[in-house]
């Protein structure tokens, strides 16, 4: 896990090549220009998902990637990613196609997403995008990274 302000992304360089271009391309972008959708960034190595969501007060099912990090970004909105080092219980099986697991956790680390803010979720690292802050729930827009390891 990455936490920080889209201001500092550059001290992250240099963990691979194909997240070098997310973040370049998260500090270039107005992401909220984008349409909802995907856009392509570099083919399936780079790719961006913009969506609206809604964040809710008692999510329990942690996800989970193996091949892409996921580069979480509030454009409009903020929610809560929780962390976890594993998982207690696996509970929907990984699927290749989607590259998702879901499982149960314990908490170890709350990170609050808000504009200007972003979290890196590491393959394998189960996280909990979307949890409501301070229990309120709210519509959000986001912006989704989706970097090939």
């Amino acid at each position: 896990m990455i936490y920080d302000k889209i201001e500092h992304a550059k001290r992250y360089m240099g963990i691979s090549q194909n997240l070098d271009r997310a973040l370049q391309y998260m500090m270039d972008t107005d992401l909220s220009s984008l349409e909802d959708g995907k856009h392509i960034i570099d083919g399936e190595n780079v790719f961006v998902n913009v969506m609206q969501a809604d964040t809710k007060v008692n999510k329990k099912e942690y996800e989970f990637h193996e091949k892409y990090y996921d580069v979480q970004i509030d454009i409009a909105g903020r929610e809560d990613v929780l962390f976890s080092s594993e998982y207690k219980e696996i509970t929907k099986i990984y699927r290749e196609e989607g590259d998702i697991g879901f499982g149960s956790c314990q908490c170890e680390a709350v990170c609050h997403l808000a504009k200007g803010r972003f979290v890196i979720c590491e393959p394998g690292e189960p996280h909990l995008p979307g949890t409501a802050t301070g229990g309120v729930e709210e519509q959000i827009r986001k912006a989704v990274i989706k970097v090939r390891r």
